[in-house]
């Protein structure tokens, strides 16, 4: 009988496993490693280990026909999955996804949002749980805009996670999982507790029939990926599998692969895949989202004391990153505070029979020395230490969206690039021409700053949000606030289905809320917004509207309101740079009309 494949489960996101995984392909030399993931996204792989891509990044996922569905597949730098890609870049190996692809991943996401959800499992709640427990197999996170309702089902009062963490004796299970698992470095530990835990899991887990269902689903199909490399002629000793620790125990001989007949009955919704930047603030429970753990930039700082052997300073540089934050912000906090907050961190590990300190004895000890017994005085310095304000980023050229990249040159044109950041940031423009510039471009780099704005107001990209002039009344004068998160670039990449380009996108939604428009008070603003967004072609189109519903139109206040509107909007001719005379005609008829 040959030797089975290694599996080595991991909990995703999770620092020590990163650490003792590349132990584990250092000792093992795999010649393939197979990679829990969209199976359709190993063209996306060479881009991801490219030497100038700056985790956190993620896959994004989206249904390319309407309504558009999206998902979002994360990495960070002390990932499992991206370390592993790592290795088998840097020792020449094969690597691979290995889950469903993302056009049956959409699928599902789809029926589950219009069919009703049986009653939820601990493990399905676990995204959703205050105290940041999602699943320790669970690395796709669905992300349709801000209110949107998690794939997975509403949360059960006591979860599972809860209950092993109060058997353990611990407050929560982030604590539970760090003191067990992230702090046992032991040759091989890692691999062999998390096989055993995903294997009691199975045991335990009150699962609804249809989440057991769409993993026994994924199960089948990975045997089925590992099964065919194998065939390929690989020797299952030569191969190592990264998985969730929950599916780690099925992968084996034992149960059958998926057939050729029961993946063709799978259903599929046609999909694309794009590589995005992604951020700490949404891998962190706080986000709203199950795609990560509650403190990554905390956890970064784990991985990097992994690297450098260095794990007994971890409580010390924590202490210390958040008494020099709090100095930074004009609050003096003494050494002393830092040298007696680290004793205490080890003496509560030590009460819990810890290996090292927790994030939750370091912040019991920070609250205690540092605050001086108030969590408040101290919380923007936790946040800060704990979820950072990191994003990641790509390199030029890594394969995007056409209006992805049209959005990246704007940005770069306009000079608008050091906006794209998790800090909200206030931006003022004038409008008028700077003629004290050497170029035409420079000149009107307000305006042509206003135009891209307001394009990305109307297509619904989070990125922008107009604010109240200081300049009240002034037509040359508008202010903005800037602040960049993933959702933004969803939306953009969601926005590629009306348009190529950014300009394109806009145009197009212009022309079909025209089309759908029956108010007179609606046109009327679509022929603002469109000279706000310099597309003439558009503002012509929305007057031609606007004069349709006019003729028939008896509402005096809707009719009223459009005067109102094409009045402001003649007022910008000289400082937009278009001539108002079509306007004119119009605005006296619906004067006259009211």
């Amino acid at each position: 009988m040959p030797d089975p494949i290694h599996i080595f489960g991991v909990r995703h996101l999770s620092p020590s496993g990163a650490w003792h995984l590349r132990a584990f392909l250092d000792r093992i030399k795999p010649k393939v490693v197979l990679i829990e993931g969209l199976s359709d996204a190993d063209g996306l792989i060479a881009d991801i280990v490219r030497k100038d891509t700056r985790p956190p990044i993620a896959i994004l996922a989206y249904t390319d026909t309407m309504p558009v569905r999206t998902l979002v597949y994360p990495f960070a730098r002390y990932s499992p999955e991206y370390q592993a890609l790592k290795w088998a870049d840097d020792h020449d190996a094969r690597v691979e996804f290995i889950d469903l692809s993302s056009d049956i991943f959409l699928a599902l996401q789809e029926a589950d949002a219009v069919a009703p959800h049986e009653p939820a499992t601990a493990e399905e709640a676990a995204p959703q749980t205050k105290e940041g427990e999602p699943p320790p197999d669970e690395p796709v996170a669905p992300i349709i805009g801000e209110d949107a309702k998690p794939l997975l089902g509403p949360e059960r009062a006591v979860s599972l996670y809860t209950r092993i963490a109060q058997m353990a004796g611990e407050s929560d299970y982030e604590t539970y999982w760090e003191r067990s698992f992230e702090h046992n470095l032991s040759d091989d530990s890692y691999r062999l507790a998390a096989y055993q835990f995903g294997e009691q899991l199975r045991d335990m887990e009150e699962d609804s029939p249809r989440w057991r269902a769409e993993n026994l689903v994924r199960e089948a199909f990975m045997r089925r990926r590992i099964r065919e490399v194998i065939a390929s002629g690989i020797k299952p000793s030569q191969i190592v599998a990264i998985v969730g620790a929950f599916h780690a125990s099925v992968l084996g001989d034992e149960l059958p692969a998926m057939s050729d007949e029961e993946l063709k009955s799978l259903k599929r919704r046609s999909s694309k895949l794009t590589l995005m930047p992604y951020s700490y603030f949404r891998l962190s429970s706080q986000s709203g989202y199950g795609a990560g753990n509650h403190a990554p930039a905390y956890f970064e700082l784990f991985w990097e004391s992994l690297q450098n052997g260095e794990l007994l300073h971890l409580p010390a540089r924590y202490l210390s990153l958040v008494a020099r934050h709090m100095r930074s912000h004009g609050t003096h906090r003494s050494t002393a505070e830092v040298i007696e907050g680290v004793r205490l961190a080890r003496t509560l590990s030590a009460l819990k029979d810890g290996l090292s300190p927790t994030l939750r004895d370091l912040q019991d000890s920070a609250i205690t020395l540092i605050g001086q017994g108030e969590r408040l005085p101290i919380q923007d310095a936790l946040s800060h230490v704990e979820i950072g304000p990191a994003i990641g980023s790509l390199p030029k050229g890594v394969s995007k969206t056409s209006i992805q990249a049209d959005f990246d040159r704007q940005l770069d044109r306009l000079k608008l690039e050091k906006y794209r950041t998790t800090e909200k940031q206030d931006l003022s423009l004038d409008l008028r021409e700077n003629r004290h510039a050497k170029s035409p471009e420079a000149a009107f780099l307000d305006l042509n700053r206003s135009s891209f704005l307001h394009r990305l107001r109307v297509l619904e990209v989070p990125f922008v949000k107009p604010v109240p002039s200081r300049q009240r009344g002034a037509t040359w004068a508008e202010s903005w606030q800037l602040h960049w998160t993933p959702e933004a670039e969803i939306c953009l990449v969601e926005a590629v289905l009306l348009g190529e380009t950014v300009e394109l996108a806009t145009a197009y939604k212009f022309k079909t809320a025209l089309d759908k428009t029956t108010n007179v008070g609606e046109a009327a603003a679509a022929v603002r917004d469109a000279c706000h967004c310099g597309l003439m072609d558009s503002m012509d189109l929305a007057r031609r509207r606007l004069q349709e519903l006019a003729a028939a139109s008896g509402d005096f206040v809707a009719v009223a309101h459009a005067a109102h509107q094409l009045g402001l909007i003649a007022r910008y001719g000289d400082v937009r740079h278009f001539d108002p005379a079509p306007l004119l005609p119009l605005i006296e008829d619906l004067f006259v009309q009211g």
